[in-house]
């Protein structure tokens, strides 16, 4: 938005046998080879996709940064193929969305992130191979419990979560106790006045999710 010159290019990936819709976006004057983000979106069953206002602000955030994202359709969403499985299997199409993205073009396949927004964030917290693979990890409005069961704990690699005060899946006030058993604490924002689906305050979050990226990939 806001100007912004941006290309963007529909494409089909494969995983585990199954065919994925995504979205590559990347700064219209792009010379060189840039970061690339992978993000995963909201719950499927509960509206979830890839153009959620959410997922839009931080790709067009990171494009403003200088990134190069690429958003997807989880599996039985859109034209992905295949049927939801409450976050056991969707960890394989976005491994596969990481896979495709570092063969892009455009893309340095040494700098790689994944961000990932409420039910995004458990399929990628939960996932110990998904995990291997990002130098950057970013959260929007997870969950405490995917939080709390995360195996990425012991991920020395940066990691940024931001919430509202006003989202009741989120005990923010919780959280300063949790970051004791993450080695290293990742940093956290709390935006006040935002609750869970960030409408009419998305730039509050996108803004700071695309400057730990660009600060750190």
């Amino acid at each position: 938005m806001r100007g912004l010159a941006m290309r963007q290019s529909a494409v089909t990936f494969k995983a585990k046998g199954l065919n994925f819709e995504g979205v590559i976006a990347t700064p219209d004057d792009a010379k060189e080879k840039l970061p690339g983000v992978v993000i995963c979106h909201p719950h499927p069953l509960h509206g979830g996709n890839m153009d959620n206002n959410v997922v839009l602000a931080v790709t067009f955030g990171l494009v403003e940064k200088g990134c190069a994202v690429f958003r997807f359709n989880f599996r039985g969403v859109g034209n992905s193929e295949g049927e939801h499985t409450r976050g056991e299997k969707e960890y394989e199409e976005a491994l596969g969305a990481l896979e495709f993205m570092r063969a892009w073009d455009q893309v340095d396949r040494n700098k790689l992130g994944i961000c990932g927004y409420s039910f995004g964030t458990r399929v990628i917290l939960n996932s110990p191979e998904l995990q291997k693979h990002p130098k950057v990890f970013a959260f929007v409005s997870p969950s405490f419990e995917a939080l709390e069961g995360s195996t990425l704990k012991r991920n020395k690699r940066p990691k940024f979560v931001i919430t509202g005060n006003r989202d009741r899946l989120v005990g923010s006030e919780g959280l300063d106790t949790m970051w004791e058993t993450f080695d290293p604490k990742p940093e956290f924002q709390v935006i006040d006045g935002a609750d869970h689906f960030w409408m009419g305050m998305e730039p509050k979050m996108a803004d700071p999710v695309s400057e730990f990226f660009a600060g750190n990939l």
